[in-house]
């Protein structure tokens, strides 16, 4: 018996650390709807940026590609062009999608495909964004979308952002729960992201003593020039201890508003009866340095506070609940878990889905990981390393996150580890070729090559252009001189951009 297609709503937040949430260990900041949601589903405790910065992070998430592929290398640069969108590929699918909040793409308007876009864009839209128009309507003398009185939001909880985000998501429930299409919600919070702005009703609602405790405060030295020309940079703030203390809880509050607008979506579906039907995904474009090693926000750093993200799947058949997943997986799999959830298997760019034998798409797991923050920093990580690359400076790092987490003791001039730097700088590379476009002529692509390109990508022979692959006599040869000529059968049947004779299977071979 056919099954209906599930719904799909996407939590996002923007510039979360995963060492606020309880779910992930902090005692201190109460997330009662987050830990519905972990308890519900598995947690990635491997999760990584696919960049810490939030217009490249999030066009990776739209697109399921690499920076350096889809050309969103720092904030308000658009898309190259030709690219395909998750909200595309899900309305294709069949479904009614929404966005809601920011999604920071540029031009600043463009939702990408999505049939519904109710946006708080920071202020980039001006009187365009939908935020300002509304509260303008409430508030005729606001000037802009930040309303900040003695560090706390200056009007009614109910005017927040964030509320209103979590409404408008509502109203899409209300709109869309009786269709026969299913609904895709792309909920995207602007929080905790600064200016560290809490409502009123979550002051106070933090223990401050429970909550991470400020790493490595005003550093006198630093490994790189890099990070002491970013610490040079930084607020006052950031510098100031107490200050910095009272950011940091106001970061925390922040955290438990949006855990309640995520409980109140949640009560919207169950209310409406498609709780049972729909599946939940929570994370986050990057998190926040907020202070430590002496650095705010985000940046060409290989540091976890920003790098390692929070993700959940939940609510989905099947899962195991209340399970934790050490899976190398980053914020780039949301797109291809949505379309796996559609029963869309189509390759989504490098996007891998996070059902794995739950799904149709079968994609082993990753061996190694891959972030990029531009040109500045490329990091490669595998199951007991993080690497790290600044570009044209020769600096290197190499550390062993599960022995070190502040990552103070670089390993890479280490003689001892010499063979795993040589082994990151190759992946680095391999990760760099399939972000450009692979090229590689077909009757040069011998398994080797291949086995390594699906190992990193594994839908690799149907994105890569055929071009020069094995002909009739070029097998006949290969076969006689008694040499695996196997090697083009992923491309057999497949068309052939470019070669000066017909491939081996577009025409009889003898004696194969």
């Amino acid at each position: 018996m056919h099954q209906p297609r599930r719904n799909v709503f996407v939590f996002l937040c923007d510039q979360l650390r995963s060492d606020f949430l309880s779910c992930y260990g902090c005692a201190g900041v109460p997330t009662p709807n987050l830990d519905r949601l972990a308890a519900n589903g598995v947690v990635f405790d491997r999760a990584i940026a696919q960049s810490p910065v939030c217009g490249p992070g999030r066009a990776s998430m739209m697109t399921g590609r690499f920076v350096s592929d889809h050309g969103v290398w720092a904030n308000d640069l658009p898309e190259r062009p030709g690219l395909e969108y998750l909200p595309q590929r899900m309305a294709n699918n069949g479904y009614t999608t929404g966005a809601f909040g920011k999604l920071h793409h540029t031009p600043g308007l463009d939702t990408k495909g999505f049939h519904i876009g109710q946006l708080f864009e920071e202020g980039r839209l001006g009187d365009q964004d939908h935020y300002f128009q509304w509260l303008k309507a409430r508030r005729p003398e606001i000037t802009g979308v930040w309303n900040i009185e003695n560090g706390q939001f200056a009007f009614e909880p109910e005017e927040y952002y964030e509320h209103w985000i979590a409404s408008r998501t509502i109203d899409f429930i209300d709109q869309h729960a009786q269709d026969e299409a299913p609904m895709f919600a792309w909920v995207s919070f602007q929080g905790p992201h600064q200016p560290y702005d809490p409502p009123s009703t979550v002051v106070g609602a933090c223990d401050p003593e429970k909550l991470p405790p400020v790493v490595n405060f005003a550093p006198e030295s630093f490994p790189h020039s890099s990070l002491e020309t970013r610490s040079a940079r930084v607020l006052p703030v950031f510098k100031d201890k107490p200050a910095l203390d009272q950011l940091r809880i106001a970061y925390a509050e922040m955290i438990v508003f949006i855990d309640q607008q995520i409980g109140r979506v949640h009560d919207a579906l169950d209310a409406a009866g498609q709780l049972e039907k729909t599946t939940i995904l929570f994370s986050t474009d990057h998190g926040d340095m907020l202070g430590d090693h002496g650095i705010q926000e985000k940046g060409p750093y290989p540091y976890r506070q920003h790098l390692e993200i929070p993700l959940i799947l939940s609510n989905h058949p099947g899962l195991d609940a209340g399970s934790r997943s050490q899976t190398l997986v980053g914020n780039i799999d949301l797109g291809a878990t949505a379309l796996d959830i559609a029963g869309d298997t189509r390759a989504f760019g490098a996007a891998r889905s996070l059902l794995g034998p739950l799904g149709a798409c079968n994609a082993p797991p990753r061996t190694t990981n891959f972030s990029e923050f531009c040109d500045s920093l490329k990091i490669v990580e595998n199951d007991r390393f993080r690497f790290g690359y600044i570009p044209f400076s020769k600096d290197i790092y190499l550390y062993e996150p599960a022995e070190d987490p502040e990552m103070t003791n670089n390993l890479a001039d280490n003689p001892a580890y010499a063979e795993v730097v040589r082994e990151m700088l190759q992946h680095t590379v391999d990760y760099m070729i399939l972000a450009k476009g692979v090229g590689i002529e077909a009757h040069d692509l011998v398994w080797d090559q291949q086995r390594g390109l699906a190992d990193k990508h594994p839908a690799y022979a149907d994105e890569m252009p055929i071009v020069f692959a094995m002909t009739q006599d070029e097998y006949q040869r290969t076969v006689e001189a008694g040499v695996d000529a196997t090697f083009n059968q992923p491309f057999e049947g497949k068309p052939v951009r470019h070669g000066y004779q017909p491939a081996y299977w577009q025409q009889p071979r003898d004696n194969a």
